[in-house]
């Protein structure tokens, strides 16, 4: 053991552990299966749990976000690739094409790159979310099972703990089902844990926590640095506490570099800033949006418990079990041996600090600076409760007592019943019995294993009760009233909703609302909102950002998925703006125009204006195309007076221009007018203006000239910059610490 370390190493079990576990004399010593082969397999088991939610319910991992937002930018991100092309930024994306500036898209993370390229295969966007979130539920039990164990658990208390918290109520219901960069993040932050308490004891070379670190934060997440910053502040406590100067430095080292790499993912969304529909981020404020309270918690273990928490369309109810931590937490805390936890406080001082932290902001305010919605801080108060029950459970279950544990026991299992019937009494008496009836058997039957075989037989208990009770949940949540209508199931067959925009032509701007859409026009191809339409082929105006274009917007009064008001169908036909001669239709190149028959019912009885004809008529909307279609391979759509485009050529980050003008004007481009344009003509620079609506103009001077525009995101090159120093000064520091232990390592006689 290096010299300084007072912890077991994670690959033997504490010693005494099987004698406290009540299974009698140690066995003979036997060859131990490999660490890394047994989170692997606790890995597998939580893939093949993964499973249930989709056997369930199809759409289980494709709800919200997922469907509007990631599924679909995944397998766009997927085709770039796989043709060569950077998805930094596309024009094409509209408001949500500035992928840089998104930070969420997630374009600096291999891992996401990887993800994008295998779900490219995909026609089924439903199924492609699936693999993907149920690998990360995997990778995640992966890493706090290395967690649990790193802080002195056993192998079968660190596997059941890593296997309840991927399938617990926030993690599975809102992270993996629609905020998948949550889940990522999360995932990360806990290998990132993992890894950094091994290089406090000096076991693990600081390369691997960075690399953990810059996936964390390059998924773009916020919540992913706000973890890190968390973990490296409460180990470094731990250290100054031990006294480890040294590994202190390293430490901080690997938080600085990791934090420098936060550079490459958030500078070019500050940057994006003036113009964003978000510019206003920063407050503190309590709305009770998403804002969980003591009771919520207090009901962690109780599977039919809903909270009463503030969420959408202003219900003040949860449809979803959102706090669930574990069914055996708490029933099985009169059972745990407390002492243990006593004896290793010294030890367990980062956790501590950690879940002090965590349980202070998740019962904090609805905003807190950049920060909002604190029920997404629950796994990550989950996580060293987690820890925690691990370590306890290692000395295996109290064997004195017996009467008076069962009871508590079940005085635990039943006030959690009691919690789930009183936070929601009305329609789910009958959930509500199921769940208690579950718990109690379950705990019953571990409480019986523990004591007369051990740890293992205790552990496949719980490992079985977890699939029963995800079986449960998934069976009979999310929770809707009687007589409500039947969700809107999204689009998810690439393939059916291409063949329903088969009529679609060039540019295509759909002027439709969420109302009265139904199942069958989403998967027709009918009505699409977000990304969906893109990633089944279509070049549309609609698409999903999490930043906006405040101007653009605004003058379509356009949502961050793309529905529109009624009032944007007249807005299209009128000119740009002042000293713009042209409509914004035709401003903005559109050649397909999709209107929803119940947007604006007298605009479609009215039929298209000159110049347009009617490509196609449904219940549910009609098309209408450009009789003469726009051939023009580049993104200028207007000239002034007296100034002629000659040629014209675009990639998505630069356009080269010929022009003619007889005067100096000024030339308008299908581009919004991000902060990071530039133009020059014959190599000196000009003017770039904010034009109507947000769009791209430049000034040209008279004469004929050659104009090129650029996009570099601003701050990028700063950010990469920084991002490499950082890496660079990480393997230096690894090559310090290599040679640091090899100089501590005793020599051989």
């Amino acid at each position: 053991m290096t010299a300084g370390t007072h912890e077991q190493p994670a690959s033997v079990a504490p010693p005494g552990a099987a004698v406290d576990a009540g299974t009698g004399p140690a066995p003979r010593r036997r060859r131990r299966v490999p660490e890394w082969l047994v989170a692997w397999g606790v890995g597998a088991l939580v893939w093949a749990l993964g499973v249930i939610p989709q056997w369930r319910g199809d759409f289980f991992y494709y709800v919200g976000d997922q469907h509007e937002q990631f599924a679909p930018l995944w397998h766009l991100f997927g085709q770039q690739l796989r043709a060569g092309q950077w998805p930094a930024m596309d024009p094409a994306g509209w408001v949500g094409g500035n992928y840089a500036a998104e930070a969420l898209t997630g374009i600096w993370n291999p891992v996401v790159l990887l993800n994008s390229l295998l779900v490219s295969t995909f026609d089924n966007l439903s199924l492609a979310a699936f693999v993907v979130m149920v690998e990360f539920l995997g990778v995640l039990a992966m890493g706090v099972f290395l967690l649990a164990r790193g802080y002195g658990a056993a192998r079968w208390p660190a596997a059941v703990v890593a296997t309840a918290l991927p399938v617990a109520g926030f993690t599975l219901w809102y992270e993996a089902s629609g905020w998948p960069a949550g889940l990522m993040a999360f995932t990360w932050v806990t290998h990132f844990w993992w890894s950094a308490h091994r290089l406090t004891r000096g076991r693990l070379s600081p390369v691997v926590p960075f690399l953990f670190g810059f996936l964390a934060v390059t998924t773009g997440n916020p919540y992913g640095p706000l973890g890190l910053a968390v973990v490296v502040a409460a180990l470094g406590i731990d250290l100054l506490v031990r006294r480890q100067w040294g590994r202190l430095a390293h430490l901080a080292v690997v938080g600085v570099c990791v934090g420098t790499v936060a550079l490459l993912v958030f500078l070019p969304l500050l940057g994006a800033t003036p113009v964003s529909s978000r510019e206003q981020l920063a407050d503190v404020v309590n709305d009770t949006f998403l804002v969980p309270d003591l009771g919520d918690l207090a009901a962690a273990s109780s599977p039919s418990y809903l909270p009463s928490i503030t969420n959408w369309n202003g219900a003040l109810l949860e449809s979803v079990p959102s706090t669930y931590l574990a069914w055996f937490v708490l029933p099985l805390l009169p059972w745990l041996r407390w002492d243990r936890l006593r004896r290793r406080a010294r030890m367990l001082v980062s956790v501590f600090v950690v879940l002090g932290w965590y349980l202070l902001a998740t019962l904090g305010p609805s905003n807190l600076w950049l920060f909002r919605w604190p029920v997404r801080l629950v796994e990550y108060l989950w996580l060293p409760v987690a820890v925690l029950v691990a370590v306890v459970l290692t000395a295996g279950l109290a064997t004195d007592g017996v009467r008076r544990r069962a009871v508590l026991s079940g005085a635990v299992v039943v006030g959690g019943a009691y919690l789930a019937w009183a936070a929601q009494p009305a329609g789910l008496g009958g959930v509500h019995l199921a769940g208690v009836l579950l718990v109690g058997v379950f705990t019953a039957l571990a409480v019986l294993a523990g004591r007369r075989r051990g740890l293992p037989a205790l552990g496949a208990v719980v490992v079985l009760g977890t699939a029963a009770v995800l079986t449960f949940q998934t069976s009979v949540f999310p929770a809707r009233p009687e007589g409500s209508p039947p969700p809107v199931l999204p689009a998810y067959d690439l393939a059916e909703a291409a063949e329903g925009m088969s009529a679609y032509e060039g540019t295509v701007l759909q002027l439709a609302a969420l109302a009265d859409v139904t199942t069958e026009q989403m998967r027709g191809g009918e009505i699409l909102f977000g990304n969906l339409p893109r990633a089944a082929g279509a070049s549309t105006v609609t698409s999903y950002s999490g930043i906006g274009f405040r101007e653009f917007t605004a003058e379509l009064c356009m949502d961050y998925r793309g529905a529109v008001c009624p009032e944007a169908v007249d807005r299209v036909w009128q000119p740009a703006g002042p000293g713009y001669d042209v409509p914004l239709v035709d401003a903005m190149e559109v050649s397909t125009l999709v209107v929803q028959r119940s947007l604006r019912p007298d605009v479609v009885e009215a039929g298209p204006p000159p110049g347009w004809r009617v490509a196609l008529e449904t219940p549910a909307r009609v098309v209408w195309v450009r009789e003469e279609p726009l051939a023009d391979d580049g993104r200028v759509s207007w000239a002034s007076p007296g100034t002629d485009v000659l040629a014209d050529s675009a990639t998505a980050q630069r356009e080269e221009v010929r022009y003619r003008a007889e005067d100096a004007g000024r030339l308008l481009f299908t581009r919004l007018a991000w902060p990071g344009y530039t133009a020059t003509v014959d190599g000196r620079p000009t003017t770039v203006v904010d034009g109507p609506v947000g769009l791209l103009a430049v000034e040209v001077p008279a004469g004929e000239h050659t104009l090129v525009v650029e996009y570099r995101a601003p701050g990028l090159r700063a950010g990469a910059l920084a991002a490499g120093a950082a890496a660079l000064v990480v393997l230096v520091q690894s090559a310090v610490w290599w040679w640091g232990r090899r100089r501590r390592r005793p020599t051989r006689p």
